[in-house]
């Protein structure tokens, strides 16, 4: 006799006998893109947030999503087909045996699900999982900087938000140089653009070009936070390399306790997409 499955996750169905898991990819889609947006900076109290604006349906019994549910998901291995048997000891659920991989059609890849493992451990040691309408950084944990290969953070302070070398804000040396946010978003645009346009590209850098270009073309459109979010995920996935060199060609470094200067002219970036070619670029309209 074949054993009758009791339930499912929220993202399959039961087959009308109850011995088999039915793919739904309608909500496989919607597991992905919790797990995109947790690794590009939000947390559990945002995405549901705004799962609820767009009115998706939440999965099972509940009308909304709530933070827990995201959180919870986001934790659940079964996101990638595994399952872990319980039983219950002294009133509670607890693990009985090994898990058991493959066990549901999986939702998402192993790599997605620890991507997303990595940007959560990040979110609480920084304290960040952030609230706003809008992902304010789309580069957050990409670049590096041009001269000393550290970290290049995203700082905001008196309304100025700017890109600057991570030792410069710990006063661990290098160049005193800051690129405007703003100027450098626009810049990373603009160059997008144009390189997609670019017929010499190799296939692999075309491919991940027309998939940030469409996100980047939907920041128009009425969705602007669900543009940038697929704008941060896509950056994640196309970008090998980036190098922000905010002090310009040949700089001369200056006392340590100097002031930070902002949109230093000959500043540049150096990007490059899916391990190809490596590309300058400059600011807009320089």
């Amino acid at each position: 006799m074949i054993k009758k499955l009791r339930a499912s996750p929220g993202w399959l169905k039961l087959s009308a006998d109850r011995t088999s898991f039915i793919f739904d990819p309608e909500k496989a889609e919607i597991v992905r893109k919790i797990f995109d947006a947790s690794i590009s900076g939000l947390g559990g109290y945002t995405i549901a947030k705004q799962l609820n604006a767009k009115k998706v349906p939440a999965f099972g019994p509940s009308p909304k999503w709530d933070q827990s549910t995201i959180h919870n998901m986001l934790r659940n291995r079964a996101t990638i087909g595994e399952h872990q048997p319980k039983r219950i000891r002294n009133g509670k659920r607890v693990p009985d045996g090994e898990p058991i991989p493959g066990f549901y059609p999986a939702a998402i890849d192993e790599s997605l699900f620890q991507a997303a493992q990595l940007a959560r451990q990040n979110n609480l040691a920084s304290g960040r999982g952030r609230k706003g309408q809008l992902l304010t950084n789309l580069f957050r944990g990409i670049p590096t900087c041009a001269y000393c290969a550290s970290p290049v953070l995203f700082k905001s302070k008196s309304n100025v938000k700017s890109l600057i070398c991570s030792r410069v804000i710990e006063k661990r040396g290098c160049f005193r140089f800051a690129w405007s946010y703003q100027d450098f978003e626009s810049s990373f645009v603009d160059f997008t653009k144009n390189r997609e346009s670019n017929v010499t590209a190799a296939p692999l850098e075309r491919e991940a070009l027309a998939e940030l270009a469409s996100h980047i073309r939907s920041l128009s459109g009425p969705d602007v936070y669900g543009a940038r979010v697929g704008v941060a995920s896509s950056l994640k996935a196309a970008v090998s390399e980036l190098k922000i060199a905010s002090a310009g060609p040949m700089p001369v470094a200056g006392k340590p306790d100097a002031r930070i200067r902002l949109d230093r002219p000959g500043r540049y970036f150096v990007v490059q997409f899916q391990n190809g070619p490596a590309h300058t670029a400059y600011p807009i309209g320089r």
